[in-house]
């Protein structure tokens, strides 16, 4: 219960010192740091405001489109995250955050084609990075290419050896592939893991 309450006094705190600075010099870079720290506290009107603030102020600024589509994102609003994580690409190529989160929404959207394009993308960007290729197996499974989808579960591990989930559709990936007795080793170690 201390911890939680300390959490929410520096939140408070936090908001306060941004707003002070959004009056003093109210930049894209402050406007969205400050709509961050809103969509932390649920306000979600005030955060896209602020957001929408951010891209007026200056339409090349690649992190306020981002922050803009993570918002809808977890609104479940995909087709808006998609338009918004397109801009932040558009503005930021190199950005692996805003390539995978764009490639996660075209799932969702069933593009699986510009999905695979994007987690390749994301994975060119971030060749260590365990959960572009851990998003990349889930989509080669949701496609039925189990051996693409058990060759990234393995990178994945690679990068991350203990990771519970990357074990668990490891074994997924397995069992299609009628590898019984490896998919049940690797089920037994994600539980182990979890275990722990």
């Amino acid at each position: 219960k201390q911890w939680y309450q300390r959490r929410v006094a520096i939140t408070a705190g936090a908001f306060c010192d941004i707003n002070t600075a959004v009056k003093l010099h109210p930049t894209s870079t402050m406007l969205t740091n400050r709509g961050v720290i809103q969509q932390y506290m649920k306000d979600t009107a005030n955060a896209m405001s602020d957001f929408q603030q951010a891209i007026s102020a200056d339409p090349k600024y690649s992190l306020a489109y981002f922050n803009a589509a993570n918002l809808y994102f977890n609104m479940r609003l995909f087709k808006k995250a998609l338009k918004y994580y397109d801009m932040a690409v558009e503005n930021c190529k190199e950005d692996e955050g805003a390539v995978l989160n764009r490639a996660i929404a075209k799932v969702l959207l069933k593009d699986y084609t510009g999905a695979l394009i994007d987690f390749d993308t994301a994975i060119s960007l971030n060749p260590y990075a365990a959960h572009c290729y851990f998003n990349r197996g889930n989509l080669h499974l949701t496609m039925g290419k189990n051996s693409l989808a058990e060759a990234d579960y393995r990178k994945a591990l690679t990068l991350q050896p203990n990771d519970t989930s990357s074990y668990s559709q490891l074994a997924v990936a397995l069992g299609r592939q009628f590898k019984k007795v490896e998919a049940l080793n690797n089920y037994k170690l994600a539980i182990k893991l979890t275990e722990r």
